[in-house]
């Protein structure tokens, strides 16, 4: 049978699954806590962008409150306790989850454009790849920085290309070679340096019971990364799932059947939802209280869709458009309330003066500036705090700016 859900019900549901149904505890943050966090949420995702704090550590403190960022660092590369691959995008994804990955593994192993590659590097560079494997297993772990030959590419070779064109482009074989043999899973990534990533043999990096479990085949790592993800979401359409760790939607659809006739899901329709959904097992949550900043990169917000149809809220994504063309500003967090999405903050981090700054702030419509503005307040004070910032600064821009300037 089908099961019925209010649309208030499915916020709830997804924002227990997310753990953001009550404000981080003040419990002290452990090794303990930012795993089971993270194997919770199945996959939390890297980022790069460093206007504020990277999105991964944002991701931890949104649901534990502020712990050293290096914490979570040493519950992956040091105990081990997760690993860095390709999830939603690159995540940190629990260690457990090693063996339901390795069909992606070998899928990537296969794809002809990385046999093309080893075969055109083995023409024009022969050797270069097992010499560059071997020097990681001499030397590791090691970034491409490292490399002793980084084998660049000839750039004239591309003259003729668009800039735009050529934004990602890598002008190095070294550096493909390392990505390839990662994508792979003939290496691992044993850390970071700043945000470079370190390539080490599998062997130092993972745990020897993981790496001596078996391969899971690929409708077994599907289901249980269907499983896993569902766990995460609560409530979902098979786009929300297929999303969640980039699998294709025709095998996630048959992954989900097969859960359902297994009883480990059930069929659900949510008030508003055209598609129909899945049902994880749990109690429906009777009330939620939820408070938080959210990373852009946050797995609450990763199916746009999805956050649309459950709050109503259009998560706007405007790193990469040019300033002038921004509505709300290059870094924004989405502030939670309750079970709503009631505002929008745009943050920078500056160090050098000590201060958290605000450069735009805006209430969502159907959200009450009485109630919001203390929130949110509060919580860019316990966000400066963490940073160890001295100040709040807010600026001009948004119909929340001059309520919140008044607070600070």
């Amino acid at each position: 049978m089908t099961g019925q859900l209010s649309l208030a019900q499915a916020r709830r549901i997804a924002l227990r699954a997310q753990l953001l149904d009550r404000p981080p505890p003040a419990a002290p943050v452990t090794a303990a806590r930012v795993r089971s966090v993270l194997r919770a949420l199945g996959a939390v995702q890297l980022d790069a962008v460093n206007v504020l704090v990277r999105s991964h550590y944002l991701t931890l403190y949104s649901r534990l409150g502020a712990s050293a960022p290096e914490l979570l660092d040493d519950v992956v590369y040091r105990r081990r306790h997760g690993f860095e691959y390709w999830g939603h995008a690159m995540s940190f994804v629990p260690v457990e989850l090693h063996p339901a990955l390795r069909w992606r593994m070998r899928r990537r192993a296969e794809q002809p454009s990385w046999r093309r590659f080893r075969d055109r590097v083995e023409r024009e560079r022969p050797g270069y790849l097992d010499a560059l494997a071997a020097e990681v297993g001499a030397r590791g772990p090691l970034a491409y920085a490292d490399l002793a030959d980084k084998a660049p590419r000839d750039r004239s070779a591309r003259a003729g290309y668009a800039d735009s064109t050529l934004l990602w482009y890598r002008w190095s074989d070294g550096k493909s070679a390392l990505e390839g043999l990662f994508d792979a899973g003939e290496l691992a990534a044993a850390g970071r340096r700043g945000f470079e990533r370190l390539y080490d043999v599998p062997s130092r990096v993972l745990p020897s019971a993981v790496l001596a479990a078996p391969g899971l085949s690929l409708a077994d790592g599907q289901r249980e990364l269907v499983r896993r993800a569902m766990a995460a979401l609560g409530v979902a359409t098979a786009r929300d799932v297929a999303d969640y760790f980039r699998l294709p939607g025709v095998e996630t659809r048959a992954r989900l059947r097969e859960l359902v006739s297994s009883g480990e899901l059930a069929p659900a329709r949510v008030e508003g939802w055209a598609d129909p959904a899945w049902l994880a097992p749990g109690p429906i949550p009777r009330a939620v209280d939820g408070r938080a900043l959210l990373s852009p990169f946050d797995s609450l917000l990763w199916e746009r869709g999805r956050v649309r149809r459950l709050f109503g809220f259009r998560h706007s994504f405007e790193l990469y458009v040019k300033p002038d063309k921004r509505e709300f500003g290059y870094f924004v967090l989405p502030f939670l309330l309750g079970d709503a999405l009631v505002a929008r903050v745009d943050v920078k981090a500056d160090r050098p003066r000590g201060a958290l700054l605000v450069p735009g702030a805006f209430l969502e419509p159907a959200a009450s500036e009485d109630e919001v503005v203390p929130a949110l307040a509060e919580e860019l004070s316990r966000l400066a705090g963490w940073l160890g910032l001295s100040a709040v600064e807010v600026g001009s821009r948004g119909s929340l700016a001059g309520p919140l300037r008044r607070r600070f």
